[in-house]
């Protein structure tokens, strides 16, 4: 996966959720500044990270994420 591709997913979903970047980010357990860096394609999670967050994005609704913290 490309900068562009994952970036262009990632704010797919954020904006399908209504998400702020700062609310996508507690819902990812990234800072606000990793998910700004991921959508202007300055950086993107590596290794197994990327294969994880794109599992949450393509996977997940809003009050699953939010179960998951809670139990952590």
């Amino acid at each position: 996966m490309t900068h562009n591709q994952f970036a262009k997913t990632l704010i797919a979903w954020r904006e399908q959720n209504d998400f702020t970047q700062q609310e996508a980010a507690d819902q990812l357990g990234v800072s606000r500044r990793s998910l700004e860096n991921w959508e202007q394609e300055r950086a993107m999670p590596q290794g197994f990270g990327l294969s994880a967050m794109l599992a949450v994005i393509q996977t997940s609704r809003p009050q699953e994420l939010a179960r998951r913290k809670r139990r952590k």
